[in-house]
């Protein structure tokens, strides 16, 4: 899902410790830095609000 961001995000976002990222999800194989579901992680890892746009949020997210 593809968010756009803004300023009300990424306050919230850091008020509430938002966790999105492939590093922080249940389902990331870190040995392999790969999602353990075949997905593709590029679109979610090492995201920083702070520097984009919009975000890619994934389905299968579930937090470690």
């Amino acid at each position: 899902m593809i968010t756009p961001v803004s300023d009300r995000l990424r306050h919230e976002a850091e008020r509430l410790a938002l966790r999105f990222r492939c590093e922080e999800c249940a389902h990331y194989a870190e040995e392999r830095a790969a999602c353990g579901n075949g997905y593709p992680v590029e679109p979610h890892r090492g995201v920083r609000l702070s520097e984009v746009d919009e975000v890619t949020f994934c389905k299968e997210f579930e937090l470690a």
